[in-house]
C-alpha cells in the first residue's frame, strides 16, 4: 500500500516519539540506578527496615546462702509506631475497640503521631498478648520487657529497695548498684514487607545485649525473715510505736539482717529508707558497755572496790543523776549487772576525758558505719572541749550521744570478737559468667577498739547482765548462751530542750553464743507501754531471734549445756563425747559404758550414721544422752530415732546432720515428730517437731 507523503511524515514522527520515549525512560532508569543509587537505597532501607532495641537483663541478687531474692521475669508491652496517616488511623480505631474508648479519642489520649514511639500499655498479661498478636494492625507492636520480682515478697525489701517499670533502681541496694546491675542494651535491624509485617532479622546488624552483673549479699534471708517477724510481734506485744534491729557476723563484719517495723508505714512495697541505718536515737544504758570498755582499758577498775551509788541519787551541781532502783555500795561487776547510772558515771569520771572520747570513737560512734546504702546517718558525738562534768556522766550512761542500730551492732561485734572494729559489709561478691562467686573486698579491720587482754573481762561482765542482772529473767536461754546489755532511755523533747518523762527507747544489744561469739546485734523498740524496760521488751525479742537462728544453725551455735560452766559443786565429771560414726552398735555401746554415757539409738543393730552431740564435745557424765541414727545392715538405710524428750537443740542438730529439714511448733522439749521413730529416712525430707513443757509430759 502506497502511503502519501503526509502519512509517511506522521509515521516517522510517531516512530521518533516512541524512540525518544524509551530513550528518556532508559536515561531516567540509568540516572536512578547509577546516579542516585545510594540515595534511593537509603530510602528503601528506611521504609522496609527499622532498628529495635534488645533490652539487657538486669543482674539478679542472691543472699549469702544462695537464695535468689531478686530476679527478673519477662512480659510483653504494647507500643505504637505508625509510619503514616493510614497506620495512625487504623491504630487509633483498634485501640478504641480494645480499651472501650469513645470513637476518635485514642489518638489524642495516647498522643499518637506518625514515626513517633509511644507506649500504650506496659507488662500485659499473656491472654491479651495472644489476642493482640492475632489482630493488631500495622503501627501497633509488642516488645518483651523484664520486670523485677522478689520471691520473698516484702522480706528484706528495706535493704534491697525496688525498681520502676523501666527496671531502674529507685531506692536502697537497687539504687546504689543500679549502674552495675543494669547492663548494656543491644539492638537488631529488622526488615518489613509492604504490609509492615516483620519477615527477617539482619544478623549482621545484631548487637547482643550485655547482661548486668549479679550480686551476692551478706544478708542471711532466714535471719532477715526471723528479725522482721519478731520485730512485728514485739511492736504488737509491747504496744510499741515502732521497732528497729541490726545483726552482724562478729567474725567478719558481714551484715546478716537489718530491719524496721512501723505499723503506720503505708509504703512497705516501695520503701524509701531503712531506719536501722537512717534513724538516730539516744541509746541509754545499753551504751554503758562501751563506757565499761573505757574503764577497763584505762586500768582504773578495782573489781573488789565498793562504790557508793547514793541510794539511787547523785547530785552534780544543778543536775541530779538518778537510778531506777535505790542502790548503796556496789562492786564494779554489780554496777554493770544492775545497770546503775550513778555507779557507771562515778567510774567514768576516773577515766581521762580524752581516753573516754577516744574509746567512743574507736567503737565508731560519731561517724557513718559505711555499709554502702543511701541515707545512712553518722550519729552524734560531741568533742571533749564541749563536755561538762555532767556531760561525762550523761554520756557514760548513754545520753548526750546519738547512734544508729547498725553502729551499735558493729560496736558489739568488736566486743564479741575481742576488740577488732570491722567495716560492715553488705556485698559478699559478684557472680561471673560461669556462675562462680567472686568475693569483693573481704574482711576489713578498721582499727582495734580496745586491747585484747580486756576482752574476756568485758564479755564476762556482759554475760553477767544476762545471768545475774537486768536481763536475767527475760534473756536467759536454754538453747543458746547470750551476753549483752539492756537499755531504757528517755526520749528527748527538742521543743522544750528536755526529756519526755513517759516516752522511752527500750533496747538490748549483745552477741551469741557467749562461749564463741558468731552474731552480734541490737533490738530497739520505741515507746513501749505499759512495760518500758529494755530488759523486759527488747531483751526477750533479742532472745527469740537468737534461739530461732540457733535452731537453724545447730553446728554453729551448739554450746555446752549450762551445767558445764555453772556447777554448784565439784562432783560432776566432764568427758569428751566419742566419735561413734561408722561404729557398730556393739562398739558404740562399749564406748558409752566406758565413759558412763547413755545411748539413744534408732535401731538396736547396725552401723552408726550420725550422732549428737558431735565428737569431742565436752559433756557431763550421763547427760546429755548421745543420740544415734543407725543404718540397718539389711536395708542399708538409716531410720528415724525417737526424739521425744530431747531438747530442741539436740533434736534439730541431729536432723540437720541427717540432712533433714526441721520445722518447729512450740518451745521446750520434743513432744511429737511427724516422721515416726523407726521409719527410713533420707536427705531432703522435712520433719515437723511439736514441742512443749517437759513437766506436762505423761
Amino acid at each position: 500500500m502506497n502511503r502519501t507523503k503526509q502519512e509517511k511524515i506522521r509515521l516517522g514522527l510517531l516512530f521518533l516519539s516512541v524512540i525518544l520515549f524509551f530513550v528518556v525512560i532508559v536515561a531516567r532508569l540509568a540516572e536512578i540506578q547509577l546516579g542516585r543509587n545510594d540515595a534511593y537505597r537509603q530510602l528503601v532501607d528506611k521504609q522496609t527496615s527499622s532498628r529495635i532495641t534488645i533490652p539487657a537483663e538486669r543482674g539478679v541478687i542472691y543472699d549469702r546462702t544462695g537464695r535468689l531474692v531478686a530476679k527478673n521475669i519477662f512480659r510483653q508491652s504494647l507500643y505504637a509506631y505508625p509510619i503514616d496517616a493510614k497506620e495512625l488511623d487504623s491504630a487509633g480505631r483498634y485501640l478504641e475497640r480494645w480499651y472501650g474508648l469513645k470513637p476518635g479519642t485514642a489518638i489524642d489520649k495516647y498522643r499518637l503521631t506518625p514515626k513517633k514511639f509511644r507506649w500504650i500499655e506496659r507488662q500485659i498479661d499473656d491472654a491479651s498478648v495472644a489476642r493482640i498478636r492475632a489482630d493488631a494492625p500495622p503501627g501497633l507492636y509488642l516488645r518483651p520487657e523484664s520486670r523485677r520480682e522478689y520471691p520473698f515478697g516484702g522480706v528484706g525489701k528495706q535493704i534491697i529497695g525496688y525498681t520502676d517499670i523501666d527496671n531502674k533502681g529507685q531506692s536502697a541496694f537497687e539504687l546504689v548498684q543500679d549502674s552495675l546491675m543494669t547492663g548494656k542494651n543491644g539492638w537488631a535491624s529488622v526488615n518489613h514487607d509492604g504490609l509492615r509485617n516483620t519477615y527477617t532479622v539482619n544478623e549482621e546488624a545484631l548487637v547482643k545485649p550485655t547482661p548486668g552483673t549479679s550480686l551476692v549479699l551478706t544478708i542471711d534471708w532466714r535471719l532477715q525473715e526471723i528479725v522482721e517477724e519478731e520485730l512485728s510481734k514485739a511492736v504488737g506485744q509491747y504496744n510499741a510505736s515502732s521497732g528497729m534491729a541490726a545483726f552482724m557476723d562478729s567474725r567478719t563484719g558481714d551484715i546478716l539482717a537489718m530491719a524496721h517495723f512501723d505499723p503506720l508505714d503505708s509504703n512497705t512495697d516501695k520503701p524509701t529508707k531503712l531506719r536501722a541505718i537512717a534513724d538516730q536515737f539516744e541509746p541509754g544504758s545499753v551504751f554503758k558497755a562501751f563506757t565499761v570498755a573505757a574503764c577497763l582499758q584505762a586500768g582504773v577498775v578495782n573489781f573488789d572496790e565498793l562504790v557508793d551509788c547514793g541510794n539511787g541519787q547523785w547530785k552534780m551541781g544543778r543536775h541530779t543523776l538518778h537510778d531506777d532502783k535505790k542502790h548503796g555500795l556496789l562492786t564494779f561487776r554489780e554496777i554493770v549487772e544492775l545497770s546503775s547510772n550513778v555507779g557507771v558515771a562515778k567510774w567514768a569520771w576516773r577515766v581521762p576525758t580524752d581516753d573516754l572520747f577516744a574509746m567512743y570513737q574507736n567503737f565508731g560512734f560519731g561517724k557513718k558505719a559505711g555499709c554502702g546504702l543511701p541515707g545512712e546517718a553518722g550519729g552524734a558525738l560531741s568533742k571533749p572541749d564541749r563536755w561538762s562534768e555532767y556531760t561525762i556522766a550523761a554520756m557514760a550512761m548513754g545520753h548526750s550521744v546519738a547512734v544508729t542500730p547498725l553502729q551499735m551492732a558493729a560496736a558489739f561485734s568488736a566486743i564479741a570478737n575481742g576488740g577488732e572494729m570491722l567495716k560492715p559489709r553488705l556485698v559478699l561478691g559478684t557472680v561471673d559468667n560461669g556462675g562462680f562467686v567472686r568475693e569483693t573486698g573481704g574482711r576489713k579491720v578498721l582499727r582495734r577498739a580496745f586491747r585484747s587482754e580486756i576482752a574476756d573481762s568485758l564479755r564476762a561482765l556482759l554475760r553477767g547482765v544476762v545471768e545475774n542482772g537486768t536481763a536475767k529473767d527475760s534473756v536467759t536461754s536454754k538453747l543458746v548462751a547470750i551476753a549483752g546489755k539492756t537499755g531504757t532511755a528517755e526520749i528527748p523533747d527538742p521543743e522544750h530542750r528536755t526529756y519526755f518523762k513517759n516516752k522511752f527507747m527500750a533496747s538490748f544489744g549483745g552477741f551469741f553464743p557467749y562461749e564463741s561469739p558468731v552474731v552480734a546485734g541490737i533490738v530497739v523498740l520505741r515507746e513501749c507501754h505499759p512495760i518500758t524496760y529494755g530488759g523486759l521488751t527488747s531483751g526477750p525479742t533479742f532472745r527469740r531471734i537468737a534461739e530461732r537462728y540457733a535452731v537453724l544453725n545447730p553446728d554453729i551455735f551448739a554450746s555446752p549445756d549450762r551445767e558445764l560452766y555453772a556447777q554448784d559443786n565439784g562432783s560432776a565429771r566432764t568427758v569428751k563425747v566419742p566419735d561413734l560414726v561408722g561404729s557398730s552398735m556393739t562398739k558404740a555401746a562399749i564406748h558409752a559404758v566406758r565413759r558412763g554415757m547413755e545411748l539413744r539409738a534408732s535401731a538396736a543393730e547396725g552401723t552408726v550414721a550420725w550422732q549428737f552431740p558431735p565428737p569431742d564435745r565436752q559433756s557431763i557424765t550421763g547427760q546429755p544422752e548421745v543420740v544415734l541414727a543407725v543404718v540397718n545392715s539389711s536395708s542399708g538405710s538409716a531410720v528415724m530415732p525417737d526424739l521425744s524428750g530431747l531438747s530442741l537443740r539436740q533434736a534439730s542438730a541431729l536432723l540437720f546432720r541427717a540432712g533433714i529439714k526441721c520445722t518447729v511448733r512450740g518451745t521446750g522439749v520434743v513432744v511429737s515428730q511427724s516422721i515416726a521413730p523407726g521409719l527410713s529416712i533420707q536427705r531432703g525430707l522435712e520433719c515437723r517437731l511439736e514441742c512443749g513443757d517437759r513437766r506436762k509430759e505423761g
